[in-house]
């Protein structure tokens, strides 16, 4: 015997085969134990909730001649015969090739002739928004009065596109999404009728990349079997589906969050280098994003009820983010993804939403201050007030960040991405040293030009509360300014200015 789809292999038999469906289930069991069921039927919803294989039952159970509290028995003439393919009074039709009015005309024909073996006539109509305008109306009057030994079963995952007329006409019916728990048993099910071992946290893992799907979830396990080698466990599932798992989407993220871009670019080359599908590496980077947006607002159980995983263990690493840098890096990473089919270049187009939110977050971390004898990082500005009044020598490199962060909002553009590769060397009450690497030459020369000296002399004084040259060297080279101290007598008052020169004028007049 051929290879039978294990999806295909444990289809539903009976109402309470069905996972995720209940209410559905209990009425349409209900309608067939007391004889009141309809003659059209309508179920929509999403792929692989079970729409064809409750059509499939419904008919089964309507014929059995021994229904078990509404449920199809399995044992008589006409359930043996269904199973096996066999019963010529059950149609199936699919609209998406049989969608033209001739099409339907022969149905229509069809149907008004008694069942040959059964007590009901079922047709099954799948995807049947596919049908054609003219091909709808020729339904329509067979909908309207049916035979009394014809049903109807339309199955539609766009249930907009149906018209009105023939919706007013049907009992609808729509499918929900499997719920986790619900989807989680059955693999489980599955798996123990296979024989083959597992671990929870893997169907939990297959459950979530099927989209709400069961038929999915099943043809996703299929495949993780052939990895599995008679253990299904997470890795297995992480390798058979090409994904990075939390641990190293972390990893990525928390990369590019802290700074370094240059790390984050080497992990993603190795994961690349892997046969990581980018398709899947922009899923789980926005699963992951969107899980640290909810864990802000949603305690870790709520969120694990809603999202299917925790992320207690990762929400730390990102506390130094604001809600508005996730809503960003959620869009551009969401805009990228959605770019991703048209691109000639699909690695340029993720390295390039790394690179965007690279360079619109505040200051990365490769600025740095010496003080005294001591060089420590820049570290992340919580919202805070510019100072009225100039700020201390000790305060001057925080206020670094801010002095870009305004670049940036005045659209001083040129002159933010030219500091942005230097490194501050010294500082002191009137000045800043900036040294750049020998391959930035030309950013040390533009800085160092009248039109960059003014915009930086009005910045550091909104930022600062005083005008403060800023001073360009390249590192190694000898210092062509005159160097900075890092701690200045004080300069001459105004008023010893005064002193001073009144006590000259006097001993000139003395000379006299």
């Amino acid at each position: 015997m051929s290879y039978l789809a294990l999806y295909r292999k444990y289809r539903p038999q009976d109402f309470l085969d069905f996972a995720g469906q209940e209410e559905i289930t209990k009425s349409l069991q209900y309608q067939v134990k007391t004889g009141t069921f309809g003659h059209c039927y309508i179920f929509s919803g999403i792929r692989g909730t079970g729409k064809t294989s409750m059509a499939k039952v419904l008919a089964k159970a309507v014929n059995c001649l021994d229904p078990q509290e509404g449920n199809p028995c399995g044992r008589c003439t006409s359930c043996l015969m269904f199973q096996n393919g066999g019963s010529i009074d059950v149609v199936e039709m699919d609209a998406a090739s049989n969608n033209g009015v001739d099409d339907i005309r022969e149905l229509r024909e069809n149907a008004r002739f008694l069942p040959a073996t059964n007590k009901y006539k079922v047709y099954i109509i799948d995807e049947v928004q596919m049908l054609s305008s003219s091909a709808f109306n020729a339904l329509l009057k067979t909908l309207e009065e049916p035979s009394p030994s014809v049903l109807f079963i339309l199955a539609t995952t766009e249930l907009h596109k149906i018209p009105e007329t023939i919706l007013s006409r049907c009992m609808r019916y729509s499918f929900r999404r499997i719920q986790r728990d619900a989807m989680v048993a059955r693999l489980a099910k599955i798996c123990e009728m296979e024989d083959v071992a597992y671990e929870t946290a893997a169907l939990e893992l297959l459950a979530e990349h099927s989209g709400g799907a069961l038929r999915d979830a099943i043809s996703l396990m299929e495949k993780s079997f052939a990895m599995a080698r008679g253990d299904l466990t997470v890795q297995s599932v992480q390798e058979s589906l090409g994904l990075l798992g939390r641990d190293r989407t972390h990893e990525l993220l928390h990369g590019l969050f802290s700074g370094d871009l240059d790390g984050a670019m080497l992990h993603l080359g190795t994961v690349l280098s892997e046969g990581k599908e980018i398709s899947m590496i922009f899923t789980e980077i926005l699963s992951f994003l969107r899980g640290l947006l909810l864990a802000r607002l949603m305690d870790d159980r709520s969120l694990v009820s809603y999202l299917g995983f925790s992320m207690e263990k990762y929400k730390d690493s990102y506390s130094h983010l604001k809600e508005e840098e996730l809503l960003l890096a959620i869009k551009v990473f969401d805009e990228a993804s959605r770019n991703l089919r048209m691109s000639n270049l699909p690695r340029l187009t993720l390295e390039m939403a790394m690179v965007q939110i690279a360079t619109k977050r505040p200051i990365q971390a490769k600025v740095e201050v010496k003080k005294v004898v001591e060089k420590r990082q820049i570290q992340r500005i919580v919202e805070e007030e510019i100072p009225k009044e100039s700020v201390e020598l000790a305060n001057v490199q925080l206020y670094w960040e801010r002095l870009l962060e305004n670049l940036k909002k005045e659209r001083k553009m040129k002159v933010y991405a030219l500091l942005l590769e230097g490194i501050v060397d010294c500082i002191d009450e009137e000045s800043i040293r900036l040294i750049f690497r020998p391959e930035y030459k030309f950013h040390r020369d533009t800085i160092m030009e009248k039109e960059s000296q003014d915009i930086l002399a009005e910045m550091t004084k909104k930022v600062f509360g005083k005008r403060m040259q800023i001073f360009a060297s390249l590192e190694g080279e000898e210092k062509k300014n005159e160097p900075l101290e890092e701690v200045k007598e004080p300069t001459e008052t105004t008023a010893d200015r005064l002193r001073r020169l009144m006590g000259d004028a006097a001993d000139r007049l003395e000379i006299k």
